[in-house]
């Protein structure tokens, strides 16, 4: 269980203390990997509807995506 004091020190959110309470129950590296692929399988959507609804509502273009393919955003030292 993660305590107040925990939380305080990482700064979760309420869904990552979920999380973490919940990763208390996984006990083999399979069980780890399917989790992993249940969030990367969740996350995927995510972004799948917002991508959709970003194109639905102009916010992003085809173009605005080739711009950003080319442009070079390396930190300079």
């Amino acid at each position: 269980m993660v305590t107040t004091q925990q939380n305080q020190q990482f700064g979760l959110n309420p869904m990552q203390l979920h999380l973490v309470s919940m990763l208390n129950f996984n006990n083999s590296e399979a069980a780890e990997q399917r989790l992993k692929r249940a969030l990367e399988q969740f996350y995927l959507s995510e972004f799948e509807n917002m991508k959709t609804t970003m194109f639905a509502s102009g916010e992003l273009t085809e173009e605005l995506i080739e711009k950003g393919a080319a442009t070079h955003f390396r930190t300079p030292y």
